[in-house]
């Protein structure tokens, strides 16, 4: 436990200015209600937004704060969200897009949490470099400008090294040269760095991944010039506990995996069953961002550069298939309303079966539905969809086909570090109650929050599930009857 000297973390916050980019963003969003909620002294915290035509920030940042994520907040501290500053800017741009003016209100800052990025794998190589790699440049030059800073929080991933299936915390060698890279984006066009992007890459899996990586090593660069932190979450999903249980705002991760099933849409999986997925609840990962930020701007020695792998232990991680299987069990309990048929599906890791069942299991029965849909005048949407579904797998087969180990010492010390009245509103334990429940709340969360679907209906999702399930086996029953009948009546067996 850290010595009673050292100031709380509200106490280091009081009064200081932050900057955040990538507010709008899942981790951003929790970052910004964290902070207002748990340092009621801070400063101010500026966001950069990036204008959208026919809407103010203001605006923009309204519809953040109006989402039930901040509705603690705004029963206890309400008037905490006039401390929320927009910026303009554009984390593609040099100088991120911000005005002189921009830069002369926040040259007081103290605090600098750099969460922006694109976190889509299939961006052209030129967009992943500009906004994941040279965004970091242009944050850490303007840092060097602020006479009162006391950390910067680049926000990586566990997995910007997707080569090495054990990583520990500390930079690794980088692919290429960053300073080549970006000069590269800036010089070339589009087109011409897709041709080469396979040599460049070294065949990463992704331009996400290898842009994260060589913004981890101008990290290392700026070390000595900023007082920094790398701080990488693994696969980040639903909020463990605050403000909300299981809030999430989007469906990435496992939570799209189980609702994908839980709708019946999803019926077949490029996955490996047998390889762990590791996951950090967001809350807990943007506590242990906070605690970072504090621990650097009040312990760490100068010119180091501290390294987070915010994972899970593999004790604390599950397989895919007893994932789904768990799933299952929930899906008895919390089923949804709007799902299409009953839960249910094969799994394979082979990417040809894959291709085969893919076809006949969802594509087919897409068809079928959509004509239905076209002849009652109605949209159709299940081709659509199913082409994402086929794409995202696709994408994240690599990733769902392998398994890592992330150490996470580092990550782990910060609890110690954390005085003893800090440890109420910024302890980083996590499934606190078992991974079980953690899904159960997860789950539960992904049907309010992503679905729109009240707690109020799970009686009538109950019913319609038992049907759906019912129908399904008859389906099944009918289908191997036709089959053997068919035998039977063909070769006389």
């Amino acid at each position: 436990m850290a010595e009673q000297k050292c100031p709380s973390i509200p106490a280091v916050f009081a009064g200081a200015d932050v900057f955040i980019t990538g507010g709008t963003g899942f981790m951003g969003k929790v970052l910004i209600e964290k902070l207002l909620r748990s340092c009621p002294q801070i400063a101010r915290v500026f966001v950069l937004v990036r204008a959208k035509r026919g809407k103010a920030l203001d605006e923009r940042i309204k519809t953040i704060t109006d989402g039930v994520l901040f509705d603690l907040l705004k029963s206890t501290r309400p008037d905490a969200l006039q401390k929320i500053h927009p910026i303009e800017g554009d984390c593609t741009e040099l100088k991120l897009g911000m005005s002189a003016e921009s830069l002369e209100r926040l040259r007081e800052v103290q605090f600098v949490f750099h969460a922006a990025a694109s976190v889509r794998f299939n961006d052209p190589l030129k967009d992943a470099i500009m906004i994941n790699t040279r965004s970091t440049r242009e944050v850490l030059e303007w840092a060097k400008t602020l006479r009162k800073l006391r950390a910067v929080v680049h926000i990586s991933t566990t997995y910007c090294n997707p080569e090495l299936m054990h990583v520990e915390e500390k930079i690794y060698p980088a692919k290429m040269d960053w300073r080549d890279a970006i000069r590269m984006a800036e010089s070339f066009d589009t087109a011409l760095l897709e041709t080469v992007k396979q040599k460049l890459t070294q065949f990463a899996p992704n331009t996400y991944t290898f842009t994260k990586g060589l913004a981890e090593q101008i990290c290392y660069d700026y070390r000595h010039d900023v007082p920094l932190v790398v701080f990488r979450p693994s696969v980040v999903t639903n909020s463990e506990s605050e403000p909300l249980v299981g809030w999430v705002d989007n469906f990435n991760g496992p939570i799209g995996l189980l609702l994908g099933c839980a709708s019946g849409v999803l019926r077949t999986g490029l996955i490996n069953l047998e390889k762990h997925i590791n996951c950090i609840p967001v809350d807990v990962s943007i506590k242990a961002i906070i605690v970072a930020a504090w621990k650097r701007a009040t312990q760490d020695a100068p010119g180091t550069l501290a390294v987070y792998n915010s994972a899970a232990e593999r004790e604390k991680t599950i397989d895919y298939g007893r994932m789904l299987d768990d799933g299952k069990v929930l899906f008895d309990r919390t089923p949804l309303n709007n799902m299409l048929w009953a839960p249910g599906g094969t799994a394979t890791s082979n990417k040809f079966l894959y291709y085969i069942i893919f076809f006949f299991v969802q594509l087919v029965p897409a068809l079928f539905v959509d004509t239905l849909l076209r002849i009652a005048g109605r949209t159709p949407f299940l081709l659509k969809l199913n082409r994402k579904i086929f794409d995202a797998q696709v994408s994240l087969w690599y990733f769902m086909n392998n398994e890592w180990v992330f150490a996470n010492e580092n990550f782990k010390q910060l609890e110690y570090t954390l005085m003893k009245d800090d440890r109420k509103d910024f302890s980083i334990e996590y499934f606190v109650c078992g991974i079980m429940e953690y899904y159960a709340g997860a789950i539960l969360g992904g049907r309010r929050y992503l679905l729109n679907e009240p707690d109020e209906n799970i009686g009538d999702a109950l019913r319609k599930y038992r049907r759906l399930r019912m129908l399904n086996y008859a389906s099944k029953a009918i289908i191997v009857f036709l089959v053997v009948y068919y035998i039977y009546t063909r070769y006389g067996l």
